[in-house]
């Protein structure tokens, strides 16, 4: 597939000069959304031609793979894990139809449940969450940290995000924490409630790559792009650097079980290891290794400690074993091809034994080289080995048992650096299965949902893993929410085959009140060598319930006077088909009611949701704003959920982005390369243009220049520009490219911002919004394409218009004074602006002092003409730092005039 005039990046693009692995997505002919990866090695980058899919062929049955789910709906699989016990995987899809599914290593490729949601990319596919029984499962996404339990796809609980940002979530061996990382913070939960035990500050939030723990979750390991920083019980237990700023690592460090031991790679080749030294309380390095080739693309430490391993890629790579005692490697295994065959993932089991890789493979669309393989240790002849012509596409993750006995593969079903999606799931076994085990492989009834006097099946199915006929009972109780036995049935299976299933029922089941219903299926088999799959449970619930899940728009930011139509979404989480009365209120910071209207819902299913759209409203004037949703369902059995609120903020600031960007795009041509955005005024004539402020996608990277220009027709006059601001770059990515503006309006016609790429310019990416609704203000061009709407996003670009202008017009005959104006916005979160006026030329000082009374931020200090004056500030001290929120106060003196005068200021952040 070609590329198109605009290129996309997605949100976990490597960030510009960065070494590393970047994800590319396009839309194909279907309008599904299709993802290679190229690799920028620092000089250049690696893009090899798109290729439609393969169809892959099924999986031969004597390499050790148990099964392989296909059933990817255009999804790739990203991460994965298993059990320590190797009875419960766990994994998520990517891309297209996202989701985590739920499995049984000893059932089949169909997951037992799934939970769909969008959840975060990471590489080496081990950024998920299973304690060692499967009794907890976690992942992050994109609204929060989730826990399940492996007996329903109902989330235990989630732990919601302030905003959104890259977050992992993981979980404690033993299952008692959560582990979550987002946005800057560090939060460790416990698992049971998801009751926050702990917080740390984190920082580059927007460098995080993984996270790791020891097995009790007391120490935890963040890796960021160049370091990796260590907490334990809240408190900062030491800093490892990783590579360099621009040469670090995507992959995350790795703890050993007790936190002792921690390993790092780079993109310089470098695995390292370090050791906990009491004495001199910090992570010492015990020695490191050059493995080369040249980067090292995932790292693993057995629980013990004693082994280490590692990948490498990007072409040509291979997996290195280490003792902990040594450098020098004690296993090298290199047959996963050449061109494209980059390790992506590595696992170890508990004790350091056997060893599983993940790989790219060759981009040889045939071949006997790897894709997957299971080592002992030291011999280079793999127990279990998946090749190219067995699977067709690469492999981004896996995972062992502590015992070695299982493993778990995934990735996508065409070469990473191929264009396509699609992808896969492997359950592996390795060795001989035990002799005597019977297990309960699925609850076939009831599903999910139960209605009140409705007669449901109550089936199951077993399944003879060993190796003789057996005899055995199987049970099913029936248990309310209460924990209360409400039925036990037992059922005798005779000589029951080896390796086959058989499904066994019971009585029909009525519920005859709104409950929660736990249905415990299991088997009893005296010589049962593995109990662990004996057990399943399934949850159906039966109750009327909705709650308002999502309030959009207003967005967190809004513009003074823009209509906008508010929209909730309400979730039925009852099992009946329902409707819901939903009624919105909008209240000012006052309490003032400005907006009440109320909608109901089309029937909806069970675990879908419907939006509702309101009537068009536009507020005024500027400050702080409450959106409460209230929601209402006949016999509701959660009241407590359903009401929803949202804080947000109306701004003189013009805005046409939600705050969150899906990608970042540019043209591409380097040939003229511009962006433009049309900006409406929403406040009358006479006015000013303070500010204005670009999202990016790279740091310290200008572009050329930002212009502002009237409006000729439908297109901007870039002939006659009211500002051109030269090298606008962001200092931190991705983030705000801002720059100040003074320029007054006398009139209401459209301002157009005009975006300049340097023709030699790398691919700085501009934040597109693809939240509905699109405004279609967004335009590019280059000497190539003509000035072109752009219809699917928004440019996440700004302008901040003010009411008050900066210099009186000629027709002003009001005398200058001395005085310091309101500031406007106050009470502010990101800016406000100071005004002030002299009436002759005089030395002035104008400060900010905090609640109290020291001096904060001095923001000028010298010789000023008589005037009127403006300027912006943004909750900055003196030396760049944000200040906390709080009461501060700003003070404008004329020393030589003998006069002073004082505003108080509201920093909300």
């Amino acid at each position: 597939m070609k590329w198109t005039v605009l290129s996309l990046f997605l949100c976990s693009l490597a960030f510009a000069g960065q070494v590393g692995i970047e994800p590319v997505v396009m839309t194909g002919p279907e309008g599904n959304q299709l993802t290679y990866f190229r690799i920028n090695t620092g000089s250049e980058i690696l893009n090899p031609e798109g290729m439609p899919p393969l169809e892959p062929p099924a999986a031969p049955a004597d390499t050790g793979v148990l099964w392989v789910d296909r059933n990817h709906r255009y999804g790739i699989c990203q991460s994965a894990a298993i059990s320590a016990d190797g009875h419960h995987i766990f994994a998520n899809w990517y891309l297209n139809s996202p989701r985590a599914d739920y499995y049984r290593t000893l059932g089949n490729e169909v997951p037992l449940w799934e939970s769909f949601g969008d959840f975060f990319w990471a590489y080496g596919g081990q950024q998920i969450g299973v304690s060692r029984d499967g009794s907890v499962l976690t992942l992050a996404r994109q609204d929060g940290a989730v826990k399940w339990s492996s007996s329903s796809s109902y989330p235990d609980w989630v732990f919601p995000y302030n905003s959104p940002m890259t977050g992992y979530s993981r979980c404690s061996r033993n299952g008692n924490r959560v582990v979550t990382c987002q946005n800057g913070v560090l939060t460790v939960l416990r698992s049971s409630n998801g009751q926050v035990l702990w917080s740390a500050e984190v920082p580059e939030p927007s460098r995080l790559q993984g996270i790791d723990l020891s097995d009790n979750g007391q120490i935890v390991a963040v890796t960021l792009y160049d370091s990796c920083i260590v907490y334990e019980q809240g408190a900062r237990r030491a800093a490892i650097p990783i590579g360099t700023t621009n040469c670090g690592t995507q992959y995350a460090a790795a703890l050993s079980g007790d936190g002792r031991l921690l390993v790092t790679g780079d993109y310089y080749g470098y695995v390292k290891l370090y050791y906990w030294d009491s004495t001199a309380a910090n992570y010492l390095l015990r020695w490191q290794a050059q493995v080369g080739t040249p980067w090292v693309t995932g790292v693993a430490i057995s629980r013990d400690g004693s082994r280490i391993a590692c990948g490498t890629g990007y072409a040509n790579g291979k997996l290195c074993v280490f003792d902990s005692s040594s450098s020098t490697p004690v296993m090298v295994y290199q047959n996963y091809g050449a061109t494209g065959a980059q390790i992506a993932s590595v696992a170890l089991s508990a004790d350091g034994s056997r060893v599983a890789t993940a790989s790219w493979g060759d981009i040889a669309t045939s071949g006997t080289f790897r894709v997957f393989t299971v080592h002992n240790v030291g011999d280079t002849t793999p127990l279990v080995a998946i090749t190219r012509d067995d699977e067709p596409g690469s492999l981004f993750c896996c995972d062992i048992s502590d015992d070695g006995q299982f493993a778990v593969a995934g990735g996508k079903a065409v070469h990473a650096q191929r264009m396509g999606n699609g992808g896969e799931v492997y359950a592996v076994m390795i060795g001989a299965a035990e002799s005597s085990n019977v297990g309960v492989s699925a609850i076939l009834a009831p599903g999910r949902y139960l209605q009140v006097g409705q007669q449901t099946n109550v089936a199951w199915r077993v399944t003879n893993y060993g190796d003789a006929a057996a005899t055995f009972w199987t049970h099913c109780q029936i248990r309310n929410s209460a924990n209360t036995l409400l039925r036990h049935d037992s059922i005798l299976v005779t000589a029951l085959p080896p390796q086959e299933t058989v499904s066994v029922s019971a009585p029909l089941f009525t519920p005859d009140t709104y409950d929660l219903y736990r249905f415990i299926c299991y088997t009893l088999l005296p010589q049962d060598q593995y109990p662990a799959d004996d057990t399943m449970i399934a949850i159906a619930k039966c109750y009327h319930d909705v709650r308002p899940c999502l309030i959009r728009p207003p967005h967190a930011e809004n513009t003074v006077n823009m209509p906008f139509a508010p929209r909730v979404s309400i979730a039925n989480n009852g099992s009946y088909p329902d409707t819901a009365r939903c009624l919105l209120i909008i209240a000012d910071s006052a309490g003032n009611q400005v907006y009440a209207e109320s909608l109901t819902t089309p029937l909806t299913l069970p675990d879908d949701t419907a939006t509702l759209a309101f009537p068009q409203l536009s507020l005024a004037p500027v400050g702080t704003y409450t959106a409460t949703a209230i929601s209402r369902c006949r016999d509701d059995r959660y009241p407590r959920n359903d009401t929803l609120r949202l804080q947000f903020r109306c701004t003189y600031e013009i805005i046409y982005d939600d705050g969150q960007f899906e990608a970042f795009y540019w043209v591409g041509r380097r040939d003229n390369d511009k962006f433009y955005v049309r900006f409406t005024p929403t406040i009358p004539p006479p006015y000013s243009l303070r500010h204005c402020r670009i999202y990016t996608n790279m740091a310290n990277t200008p572009f050329d220049y930002v212009m502002l220009c009237p409006g000729s027709g439908n297109k901007p006059d870039t002939l006659t520009p009211l500002h051109i601001e030269p090298n606008v770059i962001a200092p931190s990515a991705p983030g705000w490219a801002e720059f100040d503006l003074d320029v007054t309006r006398h009139d209401s016609q459209d301002i157009w911002v005009v975006i300049h790429w340097p023709d030699n310019s790398p691919a700085i990416g501009v934040g597109a919004d693809a939240t509905p609704p699109i405004d279609l203000r967004s335009y590019f061009s280059s000497n190539q394409d003509t000035f072109q709407l752009w219809t699917t996003h928004d440019w996440m670009v700004r302008l901040l218009q003010s009411p008050e202008v900066g210099i009186a017009s000629d027709k002003t005959t009001e005398p200058l004074r001395f005085e310091l104006a309101p500031p406007a916005p106050n009470p502010f979160s990101s800016i406000t602006l100071l005004s002030y006026s002299l009436p002759q030329e005089t030395k002035i000082e104008l400060k900010v002092f905090d609640a109290a009374g020291r001096l904060v931020s001095v923001l000028f200090s010298g010789s000023v003409r008589p005037g009127r004056f403006r300027l912006a500030w943004r909750g900055k001290d003196s030396s760049g730092q944000p200040l906390p929120p709080g009461i501060y106060f700003l003070k404008l003196l004329a020393p030589d005039l003998g006069l002073s005068a004082m505003r108080k200021l509201v920093l909300t952040r």
